[in-house]
């Protein structure tokens, strides 16, 4: 296993899976300035805005979309991205390998922070794990591989707690972003012996990059600021995306709540 920590100009070109420690899992940060084509082949993709607004056209569908907003696409197609009134937007891609149809979608964060089937609060206040977690391509989503939403934990607060794994179901990347100066720490570990040498200890800022291509992988946002991410999961078994498939860390709780 190889977990990866990146920059934020170190993705800016698409960086293939073995290049983050990754079997099914492309990645690629784009400052958004001028119109940029960005194409799947078999492949799945989806687009999430992470600072400011954008255009996009393709030939499903054309339209703006802002800050926490998430564009799904289809294999064999295209889609161009454009700033919105001539500001500057960010934008992180991920693809991941699709061998089959599915329909292009645009998901608002308005949509799934109404929708109390995919907005959902986890964990306890009184130890310091409550978060909010934001499902966008959750499993009845038309997706083969794909699972991917946002998290924010509380000040100072415990996010995928308690330490959980799902390594041989499916992999995992985080992007972290909206974080107004503030900074976590990213931990990837094996259980056991493995927590005195963790694969990675990762102090991670505005728009940094950790892959998690299995182990157990829990986080904590400092005081200034509750930690803020995009997670993206490729399930290795083709339409297998049970998000709730993993294994908990048997010292620290039989739940994940």
């Amino acid at each position: 296993m190889n977990s990866v920590h990146l920059l934020p100009n170190e993705f800016e070109r698409r960086l293939e899976p073995h290049e983050i420690g990754q079997e099914l899992t492309s990645v690629q940060r784009l400052q958004v300035s001028d119109k940029t084509a960005l194409k799947t082949e078999q492949e799945e993709l989806v687009v999430i805005i992470i600072d400011g607004s954008i255009t996009f056209s393709s030939s499903e569908a054309s339209g703006n979309a802002t800050y926490r907003d998430m564009i799904y696409v289809p294999r064999n197609s295209q889609i161009e991205v454009g700033p919105s009134d001539g500001a500057s937007a960010t934008i992180v891609c991920f693809w991941a390998p699709c061998d089959r149809d599915t329909s292009f979608k645009v998901v608002a964060f308005s949509e799934v922070d109404s929708d109390p089937n995919r907005h959902h609060t986890y964990g306890d206040a009184a130890n310091g794990s409550r978060r909010e977690v934001w499902d966008f391509i959750d499993e009845p989503f038309d997706s083969q591989r794909m699972l991917c939403g946002q998290a924010l934990g509380e000040l100072g607060g415990w996010t995928a707690w308690p330490p959980h794994e799902h390594g041989e179901q499916r992999e995992e990347t985080y992007v972290y972003f909206g974080l107004d100066g503030s900074f976590g720490v990213q931990l990837v570990y094996e259980g056991g012996d493995g927590m005195d040498s963790p694969h990675s200890v990762s102090l991670v800022r505005e728009g940094h990059l950790v892959s998690v291509p299995g182990g157990y992988h829990p986080s904590v946002g400092s005081p200034a600021g509750g930690l803020s991410y995009v997670y993206f999961m490729a399930s290795r078994t083709k339409e297998d995306r049970k998000f709730m498939d993993l294994t908990i860390q048997p010292e620290y709780g039989v739940k994940f709540d």
